[in-house]
């Protein structure tokens, strides 16, 4: 691995690791006006993140929870449960400094387990449509 792959990984671990007292305190706070407060600076360090390395795994994982929070403000839907399975994951994840795709998948398929919906932006087809199309 080159050198410039590494400090590029370890960017993207600490800019990640930035995101933690945020998740921290909205798993203390999830429903209360005070949250906001939280929930703006992590979105904003996810984007960061997102900026800096686009292409990174950890920036998917992040962005995966960024798409959740964000669609339609859901963040202030989600409980201090939740936010508090985000930053354990997140936590964890921070702790082996490189992650692969398989810790990418399973990271994600975690997110969706403790109940983020990380594919907000997902259409639901008709079925009716479907055979209409079918027909023609």
């Amino acid at each position: 691995m080159s050198t410039s792959k590494t400090a590029l990984e370890a960017s993207a671990v600490e800019i990640t690791k930035s995101m933690l007292p945020d998740l921290e305190q909205l798993s203390k706070c999830a429903e209360e006006p005070v949250a906001v407060v939280f929930a703006d600076s992590l979105l904003r360090k996810m984007r960061s993140l997102h900026d800096a390395h686009m292409y990174g795994h950890y920036t998917e994982v992040v962005m995966a929870l960024h798409d959740a929070l964000a669609h339609q403000n859901r963040w202030i839907n989600y409980t201090s449960k939740q936010y508090e399975g985000a930053y354990n994951l997140f936590s964890s994840l921070v702790n082996q400094n490189i992650i692969n795709n398989a810790d990418v998948e399973n990271a994600i398929i975690s997110l969706e387990k403790i109940g983020f919906n990380t594919l907000p932006f997902g259409t639901i087809l008709d079925d009716d449509s479907y055979e209409e199309l079918e027909e023609v």
